[in-house]
């Protein structure tokens, strides 16, 4: 009977004239109404079915995109329910290029979703984070790779603690085949599609789920971003997902890694973490393991790559790189020194006694392209370490400067990206002196405008790292700098950095108001928090400065020059908390103000509205 009743929905819903009339009464229509929105609907189909967000926006920008994607809905499953509420597994894959990217989208559908009934009829009310409750705390990872046949084979045995009531979810890329899948040993029931793993596991306790799969790894020569194997050389990214994870800031899936990858002996291979190798039967075995909990890992390999190994005391760098890459190994060598040291002169050592770099030779440009754990990639070729023109940058000494903070949670990447953004700085202030950071924050500010940063996305909430956190995130560094003082700033940033607490958002108010003794939070989370940089208007008028702000409100102290009416200049500052404000300049300073610039010695990231 269950099978015609689906059946007879499916046929319901296929009907273009039903689609829009049939009520929602029941739950198993409501979901296969979700999923058929999912695959082909209308723009009002998703907007009645998918009332959050962060979906909606997602599905309606689909048909907007350049490139073909296409929806595909893969099956559900009622995870549990009572007659007022339900946990439902929706899952769906986008398909437009590398697998790795596919998962990423396809996982901010997939996922666990709360329906709730009310009035006659079953709605999404919310989407729950995978890593809302659930902990995953360590990795044993067997894996070979097939640089031929661009496959990778892994045997991933984790430990995880559920606490939540409906199993454990991680993310997996969509195209792994999955062999095996054990709890204690014992099979169990799971779920695969769009990017998403589900397991039905025991609540409130720690078990060792195993699973085996393989992956064939993309060869798209137009795509090689995020993972790309041929048979001279090939990467897989944390992006590309090759093992499961939570998310790319999750507090909960900072884990212990055990690594052993098996490579053809021809191959030299690099993980993300510090590793050591043996030769065996014409395999070489890579044995890595971390020194910490830390997040989802990368693996390079390459056919013409030298290994080049270094030791300063206990610290250890190896360099992967062909013989005709740039800058050489030991100038590089050199460089990592100098800013090594000049970071642990100021914020004391970073956590950790490894690093490599790798030479990318998919990318067949040049440059420091990102840090991934222990690890920093470059492209075919390196690029400068510090150049002043066109826009002042330090772009080595940047991705070093990662090793000083592995934050979690909320604004991740602001702790991460705006913090190595701001060290640049000091790289930059040592060679060609003070005056070049304002330079240098000028063209940040320049290309968060002109790129259309502002109102996009905030820095709390940049999980994908679409590059707010770099632009805006200096200079709320800076700010917080003209806040606190440039010493204080310092002392508090060290303690943070030093301190073997988790390096979340708020461990890092804390931190700065406990060391400075001002209280950091009332200012920096609005500025957080919001898409935006104060949008703001004055009126100079009846002896009065008027200051109103559009949109959301952010506080600051703003530095306005007067002109007063012999010509002469004077500046005064003035606090801004509110919507709008009323300043009387009945004080002599101001006396025959006749016109006004607001922040003239460029201290702020605002926009000032004609």
């Amino acid at each position: 009977m269950k099978v015609f009743r689906s059946a007879l929905l499916f046929l319901l819903i296929s009907s273009s004239s039903l689609f829009a009339q049939v009520p929602v009464t029941d739950l198993d229509f409501a979901i296969l109404r979700c999923e058929k929105a999912f695959e082909s609907g209308t723009e009002d189909d998703i907007k009645t079915n998918f009332p959050l967000a962060d979906q909606q926006e997602l599905l309606l920008s689909l048909d907007k995109s350049k490139t073909k994607i296409i929806r595909k809905a893969g099956p559900s499953k009622i995870l549990e329910s009572d007659k007022k509420s339900a946990l439902v597994l929706l899952t769906g894959t986008l398909l437009f290029g590398n697998s790795g990217n596919e998962t990423l989208y396809s996982g901010h559908y997939s996922g666990i979703y709360r329906f709730k009934y009310s009035e006659g009829k079953w709605t999404i009310a919310e989407k729950l984070s995978i890593d809302r409750k659930n902990l995953l705390m360590g990795h044993i990872i067997n894996a070979t790779i097939d640089p031929v046949n661009s496959s990778l084979d892994v045997s991933d045995s984790m430990k995880i603690l559920t606490q939540e009531s409906y199993g454990f979810a991680v993310m997996l890329n969509h195209k792994a085949k999955i062999t095996s899948l054990q709890l204690d040993g014992k099979d169990a029931d799971y779920q695969f599609n769009g990017g998403i793993l589900w397991v039905r596991t025991k609540a409130n306790a720690e078990q060792q789920l195993s699973l085996s799969y393989t992956l064939i790894v993309d060869k798209l020569e137009k795509d090689k971003n995020s993972g790309y194997f041929d048979d001279t050389f090939g990467h897989v990214r944390n992006q590309f997902f090759w093992h499961p994870f939570f998310s790319f800031s999750s507090a909960n899936d900072r884990a212990d890694f055990s690594v052993r990858v098996a490579i053809p002996s021809a191959y030299q291979l690099a993980t993300s973490l510090p590793q050591e190798e043996t030769i065996s039967e014409n395999q070489r075995v890579i044995k890595a393991r971390s020194a910490g909990r830390t997040f989802a890992l990368g693996l390079y390999y390459d056919k013409k790559w030298k290994t080049y190994r270094y030791k300063k005391n206990d610290y250890q760098l190896e360099v992967f790189c062909d013989t005709d890459f740039k800058p050489n190994p030991d100038v590089l060598h050199k460089n990592f020194l100098e800013a090594y040291d000049l970071l642990a002169e100021k914020f004391g050592s970073p956590k950790g006694q490894y690093l490599s770099i790798v030479q990318d030779r998919s990318n067949a440009s040049n440059g420091w392209l990102n840090r991934s754990n222990d690890m920093i990639v470059a492209a075919k070729q390196g690029s400068d370490f510090l150049r002043d023109k066109p826009s002042p940058r330090a772009p080595f000494a940047h991705e070093v400067a990662h090793a000083w903070t592995t934050p979690i949670g909320p604004a991740t990447n602001f702790l991460s990206e705006g913090w190595a953004s701001y060290a640049e700085r000091y790289f930059l202030e040592k060679q060609y002196g003070e005056a070049i950071f304002t330079d240098y924050l000028t063209s940040y500010k320049n290309i968060y405008f002109s790129e259309g940063f502002d109102t996009k996305v905030s820095l709390w909430n940049d999980v994908s790292n679409d590059g707010v956190s770099y632009y805006k995130g200096v200079w709320v560094f800076y700010m917080l700098e003209q806040l606190l003082g440039k010493e204080d700033f310092e002392k508090g940033l060290k303690a943070f950095m030093q301190s073997e607490e988790p390096m979340t958002i708020q461990h890092f108010m804390d931190k700065l108001t406990k060391t400075t003794g001002k209280k950091v939070q009332p200012f920096l989370e609005p500025w957080l928090k919001s898409k935006q940089v104060p949008h703001i208007r004055y009126t100079l008028k009846d002896n009065a400065l008027l200051i109103a702000q559009e949109g959301d409100v952010l506080p600051f102290l703003l530095e306005v020059e007067f002109t007063l009416g012999d010509g002469t200049k004077t500046i005064g500052s003035f606090p801004i908390k509110d919507k709008q404000h009323r300043f009387k300049l009945s004080s002599a300073k101001y006396a025959g103000a006749k016109q006004v610039r607001l922040d003239p010695n460029g201290k702020l990231l605002l926009k000032i509205l004609e």
